[in-house]
């Protein structure tokens, strides 16, 4: 059940998530597109979707479907509730079933990503685990993330389990070179949990290490 990563084109972004920016998200549950290159997500799988913003052309992960199936009108699942998330920086890290990665000149990312690619395991944790609902600190305060702040000080006073934007939460945690980080986990995802926690860890890792 390979997982495949497709873009939404620009203009389609921005009539279907106006205002919409990093950390919100888009209550979407289908791709439009009947693409043959997307094709193995008969057999299952997860459909991550990409745009590229301008003017330093950013990548994004809008939206993460699965529970897919295929009709007239492309492909629809289960309503998306992964956060939109600036994934710029996994550009080098991303390899894809073909090992060739992400190469494209400057100002050619969005037609670089016209075709449907086949992701990598690795490559799935790595966009699941850099995503909103990962909180990237090991003990800054939070005052403005929508689910209660886990920073050392907050932690005592937070319960197991939190919902915001209709979706429901528990709390996870890795531990990294003595320190321990607590996040929000969407309980949607759950079957992933391992696979989070070390791409989780991983970037803590990375931050330590910086």
């Amino acid at each position: 059940m390979p997982d495949m990563l497709a873009i939404i084109s620009k203009a389609l972004f921005e009539k279907e998530a106006a205002g919409l920016v990093p950390g919100k998200v888009l209550p979407t549950d289908r791709y439009r597109s009947q693409s043959k290159h997307l094709a193995p997500l008969e057999s299952g799988g997860r459909l991550f979707l990409v745009t590229v913003r301008p003017p330093d052309e950013a990548l994004w992960l809008v939206a993460v479907l699965d529970g897919l199936s295929l009709d007239d009108e492309g492909w629809g699942g289960r309503k998306n509730q992964v956060p939109i998330t600036d994934v710029t920086a996994l550009i080098p890290q991303l390899r894809f079933e073909s090992g060739k990665g992400i190469q494209a000149a400057k100002g050619a990312l969005g037609m670089s990503l016209q075709t449907p690619r086949t992701l990598t395991a690795a490559d799935a944790t790595l966009l699941l685990g850099t995503t909103a609902w990962a909180p990237p600190n090991i003990t800054a305060h939070q005052a403005q993330s929508p689910l209660p702040c886990l920073c050392k000080q907050c932690l005592s006073k937070s319960a197991e389990h939190a919902e915001a934007r209709g979706v429901r939460f528990t709390r996870a945690h890795v531990e990294s070179g003595g320190k321990r980080l607590h996040y929000w986990l969407p309980e949607s995802l759950t079957k992933d949990a391992r696979e989070i926690a070390k791409a989780v860890q991983t970037a803590m890792q990375g931050r330590r290490s910086a």
